[in-house]
C-alpha cells in the first residue's frame, strides 16, 4: 500500500514539473527600461547681445602742398619777387588711436551637423582719440637775386573714431556641441573727426575740422560658448578694421612777416596743403548672447 502511494507521488510531481516551462511561457513578457535620449545643443536661430572691449588703432597721415612766397618793399607796398607755388615735402606722421568701446550685435545662425553659418550686424560707440605735434621747416628759396627766410610749419592733428558698425558673415565649426569656433568678415563703416591747426612761423595759423562717415572691411575671428543657461552664450572676438583714406580738402595759411628778408621789405608766406589719413583698428571684444531660439533638442534615433 505504501509503495502504491510513493509511486502516485512521485508521478504527481513529475507532470507538475513538465507544466511549469509551459505555463512561463504563457505569462506576459515585461517591457525593457528604456534611457531617455540625450540632449544636443542647437544653434540655429536668432540671437541679440552686447559686448565691451578695447581697440588698439591707428592713424597715419600724410600731407602735401605748395608754398608760394611774395617780398613787397613796404614802401608803396611794391612786388619785388614771387615765387609762385613751390611744392613743399610735407610729411608723413602715425599715431595711435586707443580706447574702450561698447555696443549691441544681432544675428542669425544655420547649424548643420558640426558646420555653422551665420550672419551679424553690431553698432558700437568708442572713445578711441589719437593726436599728434609735427614740425618741419622749409628752406629758403632764391629768386631773382633775392633769399626768401626758411618757414617753420607745424601741424597739430587729432582723429578720433566717434562710432563704427560691422555686418559680417560667419564660417564656424563645432569641436563640441557647445563650443563653436569661428571665422567672420564683412563690411565696416564708421564717423570719425578730425581736426588740424597750422602754424607758419610765428604769424600765420589755420584750423581745418572735418567729419567723415567712411566704409571699409573688417575680417577676424573668436570663440563662443553655451552658457549653463541654454540660452545664453558668451563669446570672445578679435576684429581687424580698415575704414580706408579720407582727405581734408583745401587748407591754406598765410604769415606776413615784417622787415624780412631785410629792412624795408615785408614777406608774405603762403602754404596751400592737403592732408589724408588712413584709419585701422585692433579690435578684441567680450560679448554675452541671447539666443531666441530653444538651445537644445531631443536627438532622434
Amino acid at each position: 500500500m505504501r509503495t502504491k502511494i510513493f509511486t502516485a507521488g512521485v508521478g504527481a510531481l513529475a507532470m507538475m514539473a513538465a507544466v511549469q516551462p509551459l505555463a512561463a511561457a504563457d505569462m506576459p513578457a515585461k517591457a525593457p527600461i528604456l534611457k531617455a535620449p540625450p540632449a544636443v545643443y542647437n544653434w540655429t536661430g536668432f540671437y541679440v547681445g552686447a559686448n565691451v572691449g578695447f581697440s588698439w588703432g591707428r592713424a597715419k597721415t600724410d600731407l602735401v602742398g605748395t608754398e608760394q612766397v611774395q617780398v613787397f618793399r613796404t614802401a608803396g607796398a611794391n612786388l619785388v619777387l614771387d615765387t609762385g607755388a613751390v611744392p613743399i615735402a610735407g610729411f608723413s606722421d602715425r599715431s595711435n588711436a586707443n580706447g574702450w568701446l561698447g555696443g549691441v550685435q544681432a544675428g542669425y545662425n544655420w547649424q548643420t551637423g558640426r558646420w555653422l553659418f551665420g550672419i551679424e550686424a553690431d553698432f558700437q560707440g568708442t572713445g578711441e582719440d589719437s593726436d599728434f605735434l609735427h614740425t618741419f621747416v622749409i628752406p629758403p628759396v632764391l629768386v631773382q637775386g633775392v633769399q626768401t627766410p626758411a618757414t617753420t610749419v607745424s601741424v597739430a592733428g587729432e582723429t578720433k573714431l566717434k562710432w563704427f558698425g560691422t555686418v559680417r558673415g560667419r564660417l564656424g565649426w563645432l569641436p563640441t556641441e557647445r563650443i563653436l569656433l569661428y571665422a567672420t568678415g564683412g563690411l565696416a563703416y564708421g564717423r570719425i573727426e578730425s581736426d588740424y591747426v597750422f602754424g607758419l612761423s610765428s604769424d600765420g595759423t589755420a584750423t581745418v575740422n572735418n567729419s567723415h562717415t567712411k566704409a571699409g572691411y573688417v575680417v577676424g575671428g573668436g570663440i563662443e560658448g553655451a552658457l549653463w543657461w541654454d540660452n545664453w552664450t558668451v563669446k570672445a572676438e578679435y576684429l581687424y578694421m580698415d575704414l580706408r583714406r579720407f582727405n581734408t580738402g583745401g587748407i591754406s595759411a598765410t604769415a606776413n612777416l615784417l622787415n624780412t628778408p631785410q629792412q624795408g621789405f615785408n614777406t608774405v608766406t603762403t602754404l596751400n596743403a592737403s592732408a589724408n589719413t588712413r584709419f585701422t583698428d585692433n579690435i578684441f571684444r567680450i560679448g554675452l548672447n541671447y539666443h531666441f531660439a530653444p538651445g537644445a533638442v531631443v536627438a532622434r534615433y
